[in-house]
């Protein structure tokens, strides 16, 4: 049963036995909470959390550990993809800095020199991000006696996203013609399709008589630093996307049998190589999305394109959309997102209907005639 006072200053703190450590020692954890109810609420949380076993008292354990340990814990809710990117940022920049200090041991000029050591390197968006996560580590250990709780992150780097323009989506698409890149862009800029949705497309998801391609997996990384394909977030990534001609001829190009000559010496005799349709569940292209996007911002600067990432060109087929007037629904329904996302997007992207449509109402009792029948009811 925990022991309740009240401090000087008017608060209310817990004391909870929570057993002993391996020297024989007390083990006690304290809650302060502003009144008497919120802190035996809290008091009578932490009990609960003992009585299941859930409850980890972390003061005396070393910072490296518990963050291993909250990887651990939270494996199953995080993406393999954070994950994987979460144990980087333990091996890479917690594990170096961290590794002498126990949680009890940590105070918040600890956590400023640690940022301060990340911003003389990384950008302050990579140093956002790897400090928001160490917040949530140690929040989780040490709640709100956190030495990372009150410590401002960099300020956030708006990001604008490049989408090309008609001009400059013809220029990417003249230096890529009739090369192994065309089918991969044109799949993100003319269907939409994200980088992982493409490398995971296998023979057997083109729907050649319907045109169109079934988007049902993406091509994800996992925690060991492997690729293996996984099923969407949502309902709204599985989706039948259809496929303009020409793409889709690039498509049936890639899959035909190729003429392959034989070694000097064989003269004349030409053989059929296969295509990698043999089996329809093989990769139509059997890479990694990593390499490709590394092999992709290379491109640009060695022909002089305009300089975007990879994912703008997904950019690019949404404010094509919009463009044409599109429905929403089907766009959202193209993109693999819903409404809302949908719309979040165009607002990300600068695309606005309201000031167009604000324009149409202001003028649509221009028409003389009406004018004329407002002037004749108002004698």
């Amino acid at each position: 049963m925990a022991s309740i006072k009240k401090l000087p200053n008017g608060t209310y703190q817990a004391t909870i036995y929570a057993g002993r450590d391996a020297n024989g020692k007390f083990l006690r954890k304290y809650v302060t909470k502003p009144t008497l109810k919120e802190c035996k609420a809290a008091a009578r949380e932490i009990e609960q959390e003992l009585e299941d076993g859930k409850f980890i008292h972390v003061g005396n354990t070393r910072v490296t550990a518990w963050v291993d340990k909250w990887l651990e814990i939270n494996k199953e809710r995080l993406s393999p993809s954070t994950y994987a990117l979460y144990k980087t940022y333990q091996k890479l920049h917690y594990t170096p800095f961290f590794s002498r200090f126990k949680l009890n041991q940590l105070s918040e000029i600890h956590i400023k020199e640690f940022m301060n050591s990340k911003q003389k390197d990384l950008t302050n968006a990579s140093v956002r991000r790897i400090m928001s996560t160490l917040k949530r580590i140690l929040e989780d250990a040490l709640k709100h006696k956190s030495p990372a709780r009150d410590i401002k992150l960099p300020k956030a780097e708006k990001y604008q996203p490049k989408v090309p323009t008609e001009n400059e989506m013809q220029l990417i698409h003249d230096a890529v013609k009739g090369t192994r890149d065309e089918p991969i862009i044109l799949l993100a800029a003319w269907c939409g399709l994200r980088r992982g949705e493409i490398f995971a497309l296998k023979w057997n998801d083109v729907n050649w008589k319907e045109g169109t391609l079934r988007v049902d997996e993406s091509y994800c990384i996992t925690e060991e630093c492997e690729y293996v394909d996984k099923r969407p977030k949502s309902e709204n990534g599985l989706r039948q996307v259809v496929v303009p001609a020409y793409l889709l001829g690039l498509l049936e190009n890639l899959r035909k049998p190729k003429e392959k000559k034989k070694k000097k010496g064989q003269e004349n005799i030409v053989e059929l190589n296969q295509g990698k349709d043999e089996k329809a569940d093989h990769r139509i292209f059997d890479m990694r999305p990593d390499s490709y996007s590394s092999y992709f911002a290379e491109l640009v600067r060695e022909k002089e394109l305009p300089q975007i990432r990879f994912h703008d060109l997904r950019h690019y087929h949404a404010s094509w959309l919009y463009a044409r007037g599109v429905p929403d629904q089907y766009a959202a329904q193209r993109l693999g997102h819903d409404i809302q996302i949908l719309k979040t997007i165009y607002q990300h992207l600068g695309l606005d209907r309201k000031a167009e449509i604000d324009d149409n109402i202001r003028h649509m009792f221009d028409n003389p005639k009406i004018q004329e029948d407002q002037e004749k009811a108002q004698e």
